[in-house]
């Protein structure tokens, strides 16, 4: 006779059953079950971003004159032809080039010494951060008036500043002369949106452990060695995310050139905003000015597509 047969032992408790395997069907559903959340938003974006681009690719292809509108017609890439054979049109790219480049160069350079000056521990530093972000704030067309003032050839304080001490004789025409317009211009840019810049830097000032600073000075490195080997690697991903949106909204400033010279003067401002603008709305030619647009856009996408690759992705597999 087995102990388990003793009269009053406990009975034997048999083994649970071993656990059902999910369906697959509760699975594919689960891992759906996100997408039916995102979707109402993904097609409100796709109605908001992706029309406006399909028809502008459409209109591109098109003979589009608003001045004729009976000659409306498909042409395929005739606009696109017309456009890389238009010298204005390699005219624009060059002075989009040089506007992206001393904007992207000048705003990081200016905006991490600012950021920097900011970042220290002194009197009075909530007011400095304060003041340093006017600029920013200030609407674009308010900028432009005073500007506009201040550098008037003839009443403007800047000139009649320059003349009253001697520094010059004849006052010069800052945005009406071909080789003062642009780096005017550029200046004014930089000026507005350095602070912009310098914010998002501090914040990435702020993020660096203060052990790091206090182990580099306890080694004996110097301000330069901190700034290269501490500062910088530790802001690395606010660098990346400033330089991407400094070259994206300095490309598609349209205000800060037209509000100053309107792409003048003889077209020596014109960037790609401003030669759409006239192509658009002078020329009335709606196709030429889509496919300026189109090319404008594929480069603008080429760009932010390789900083999620190359920022983005390295980040990710270093999590």
């Amino acid at each position: 006779m087995t102990l388990s047969h003793v009269k009053g032992s406990p009975a034997r408790v048999p083994p649970a059953p071993a656990p059902t395997p999910a369906r697959p069907r509760r699975h594919r559903r689960r891992a759906l079950e996100p997408w039916f959340y995102l979707v109402p938003a993904l097609i409100v974006l796709a109605g908001i971003l992706g029309y406006p681009v399909l028809s502008a690719a459409w209109t591109s292809l098109n003979h589009s004159v608003l001045t004729d509108p009976a000659a409306d017609r498909f042409i395929g890439i005739a606009n696109y032809a017309a456009v890389f054979g238009d010298p204005a049109f390699f005219s624009a790219l060059w002075h989009t080039l040089l506007w992206a480049a001393a904007n992207l160069v000048l705003q990081l350079t200016l905006g991490l010494a600012l950021a920097l000056l900011m970042h220290q521990k002194m009197a009075g530093r909530a007011f400095f951060r304060s003041v340093v972000i006017i600029p920013w704030i200030v609407p674009s067309v308010v900028v432009a008036v005073i500007w506009r003032y201040l550098l008037d050839p003839t009443s403007g304080p800047i000139n009649q500043l320059l003349t009253g001490i001697g520094l010059m004789d004849d006052p010069p025409l800052w945005l009406s002369d071909q080789s003062t317009a642009m780096p005017v211009v550029i200046l004014l840019s930089v000026w507005k949106w350095t602070p912009f810049v310098a914010v998002i830097l501090l914040a990435g000032l702020q993020a660096i452990p203060e052990e790091l600073h206090e182990a580099a000075k306890l080694d004996g490195a110097s301000t330069v060695q901190r700034l290269r080997y501490v500062i910088l690697p530790g802001i690395r991903m606010p660098l990346a995310l400033a330089s991407l949106l400094t070259l994206g909204y300095s490309v598609n400033n349209f205000n800060g050139i037209w509000l100053f010279t309107q792409g003048g003067p003889i077209g020596a401002t014109e960037t790609f905003t401003t030669f759409v603008y006239r192509i658009a709305f002078t020329d009335f030619d709606l196709g030429k000015a889509a496919a300026v647009a189109v090319v404008l856009f594929a480069g603008l996408f080429v760009v932010s597509t390789s900083y999620f690759f190359v920022v983005e992705g390295r980040k990710g597999r270093k999590l």
